[in-house]
């Protein structure tokens, strides 16, 4: 079934407040969203009417979309709208002759610069549009690690639009498991680490970046304040560190890392890291280095390898590494 675009548009909201296990929609409240979109999108003032989103709701429930709501959710006598199955999700709004004809031509125009860092993020980005570019009765033939549910990945434009026109934002922040504060922050970078999102930036008064992960963003702003620049150059910030963490007042090390064989198969086809090297071995373990900066995310990594990685070096990290696995052993010893 063919939809225009303010119609896709109001079904993709729809779509995400039906998922939303965190919030109560009534129908005012659908409507407020649709028209919230639908003016950022059109510059549509005057907006949707509540007949129009419950005639949405009801072609929504009918083929090819067959969505099935929670018919008992009510906030007193006011209807709450989620999905009975809240894992469920509109499939992907397929795209016309037009605009697949152009996606097709800027896949072969960037095929031409195979090799090129600068691009490969935007090939790997038009692969996956590609991947999509079957008709409504194809099956899926291309997988990629991606997550749709990942909270707040819609501020991520919105971020990328304040740095690149440089506006200095105020943050409200919420840290897992800390209480919520707020920091006025110059945004400089956007950086995707283990399937989320994070924004470096440095705050004001500070001379170091950090780093706010998308998902722990309760709400931001723009305020009238001067933009600094930074001088770091953000192509070779994350060289000597595997995650976001940098720590600023470290210097990279030697990681002297002692792999089984069966394991370093795996490693040797995927680095670690950029520095990677192999430096002895034996007839069941290989040894490598990689000369990174120590980080939580570093000795993460380590602890995902199991028994098939121990750290031979530095002497720090190993004690480091081997508190975390007597903690784990202590959550599991004489426990029924």
């Amino acid at each position: 079934m063919p939809v225009d675009k303010q119609v896709q548009l109001r079904y993709e909201v729809l779509n995400k407040c039906f998922r939303d296990l965190y919030r109560e929609y009534t129908i005012d409240d659908l409507v407020d969203a649709c028209n919230k979109a639908m003016l950022k999108a059109f510059d549509m003032e005057d907006g949707v009417s509540k007949r129009t989103v419950q005639n949405d709701i009801a072609n929504l429930q009918m083929p090819p979309y067959n969505i099935r709501l929670d018919e008992n959710l009510k906030n007193g006598r006011k209807r709450i709208y989620r999905y009975y199955d809240t894992n469920f999700t509109l499939p992907q709004f397929r795209m016309n002759d037009s605009d697949r004809n152009k996606i097709q031509a800027a896949v072969n125009v960037l095929e031409n610069y195979a090799g090129e860092p600068l691009l490969d993020w935007a090939r790997t980005l038009l692969m996956q549009i590609e991947s999509g570019l079957f008709g409504s009765d194809s099956s899926s033939v291309v997988s990629f690690q991606s997550n749709p549910d990942l909270k707040n990945i819609s501020l991520f434009g919105d971020l990328l639009q304040a740095i690149l026109n440089k506006k200095v934002l105020k943050l409200t922040y919420a840290p897992f498991g800390k209480d919520a504060y707020e920091a006025r922050v110059y945004p400089y970078h956007l950086k995707q680490f283990n399937d989320r999102w994070y924004l470096i930036a440095q705050a004001v008064g500070y001379d170091t970046l950090g780093h706010y992960a998308l998902d722990r963003i309760e709400r931001f702003e723009e305020i009238d304040m001067p933009y600094v620049e930074s001088e770091v150059d953000f192509s070779e910030y994350f060289d000597d560190v595997i995650g976001v963490t940098v720590p600023e007042r470290y210097e990279p090390v030697d990681v002297i890392l002692r792999v089984s064989n069966n394991r370093f198969n795996y490693i040797k086809t995927k680095p670690l890291h950029l520095s990677q090297r192999v430096i002895g071995e034996d007839s069941n373990h290989t040894r490598i280095s990689i000369n990174v900066k120590i980080n939580k995310e570093l000795i993460a990594l380590i602890l995902s390898f199991g028994p098939d990685v121990e750290v031979i070096a530095p002497e720090n990290l190993r004690k480091e590494v081997a508190q975390r696995i007597s903690a784990m052993n202590n959550n599991y010893e004489n426990k029924q």
